[in-house]
């Protein structure tokens, strides 16, 4: 329930901030309210909708943003959905969605990163209102969205060149309360895993979103499920489940949550190749590969062999780069190990 996160419900005020501004709310019905934060750099206007929907009660603020990578669909479709499936009547607290924030990525399928200026919205937070095009959607994010929130969803959907195991994630343990409230929204979501990176991500140019999020004492979890550019039901539904059992969690509604999962707990660590070359998987989504086992070979143009790799660990394979080209230090596989 919600009192165990002692929060008391915010309220926050969208001010006006250089060349930010908040566009009039468009009302839907009862307490839905409909808007996009927007702001200029250089000729082109950024426009991100935000729809927030208020409870009949009072409780805590959840925020979910999808499409931080445009072309990881499943999140974003579940996202889009959720805002017109909950009622007021049925709310304690508020509920913000951002059910695309990426969307130049979204219209020109980009995979990863902003076309605009070509970062990864997900290396970019808590974002910069005087950087480029990415920065200042980042920071409209964090700035008009993630502040005053109680929790928030990093919502990701597997991207084109990608598959994998459904999983929440989040930072290495810290043994703080935001720490141990994360660990609660990774568990509620219901998914096979919740990982724990093993690496931070390089943060010379800003923090993933949870991580940057967490760093203000917000809980906040990274979701993934989905993949190859693909919009499948079933990975939309996993995500409005994890969803709604999150709102249960918090104490924003009332929800019989059986879970499907036991969800296994693990650190997370990627894989890279090294050479340059047409790499041919060997394993399997989600099988668990032994120290030294072949799980790949690397060719060349010819289709001469470069290389035999091999498991670096004991690991489940939890993700999958599903296309054969292969840079040198490139990550090749996600995978998922016990704690030790």
């Amino acid at each position: 329930m919600w009192s165990r996160w002692e929060s008391p419900t915010r309220v926050i005020c969208f001010l006006s901030w250089g060349t930010f501004r908040m566009e009039p709310s468009r009302m839907s019905g009862d307490n839905r309210k409909k808007r996009h934060l927007t702001a200029v750099w250089e000729d082109r206007e950024i426009r991100i909708p935000l729809v927030e929907l208020t409870g009949v009660k009072d409780g805590p603020t959840l925020s979910i943003v999808a499409g931080v990578h445009g072309s990881e669909y499943p999140g974003i479709e579940a996202a889009i959905r959720i805002v017109n499936q909950i009622e007021p009547n049925e709310l304690r607290g508020r509920l913000r969605v951002v059910p695309v924030m990426n969307i130049p990525a979204f219209l020109k399928r980009t995979e990863a990163v902003c076309p605009e200026d070509g970062k990864n919205p997900n290396r970019a937070f808590p974002g910069n209102p005087e950087g480029s095009y990415t920065d200042i959607m980042a920071n409209l994010v964090f700035e008009h969205v993630v502040k005053g929130s109680d929790a928030v969803l990093n919502v990701h959907g597997g991207d084109i060149f990608e598959a994998l195991v459904p999983y929440a994630g989040m930072g290495r343990s810290t043994g703080g309360k935001t720490d141990k409230m994360c660990r609660e929204l990774g568990l509620a979501y219901d998914l096979p895993f919740l990982v724990r990176f093993a690496v931070p991500h390089d943060s010379s140019t800003g923090l993933d979103l949870n991580s940057a999020v967490q760093a203000s004492g917000i809980p906040s979890i990274l979701v993934e499920a989905g993949g190859n550019g693909l919009l499948d039901e079933k990975n939309v539904q996993i995500h409005l489940r994890g969803f709604r059992n999150c709102m249960a969690s918090l104490g924003m509604i009332d929800c019989e949550c059986p879970r499907e999962h036991k969800t296994v707990e693990c650190i997370s660590d990627f894989w890279r190749i090294r050479q340059t070359g047409v790499f041919y998987p060997s394993v399997t989504l989600g099988q668990r590969v032994s120290l030294g086992q072949d799980i790949g070979v690397l060719k060349d143009w010819f289709g001469d062999e470069i290389e035999i790799v091999k498991a670096e660990r004991d690991a489940w394979i939890i993700a999958i780069v599903t296309t054969p080209a292969a840079v040198k230090n490139a990550i090749i596989y996600q995978v998922a190990y016990e704690q030790e």
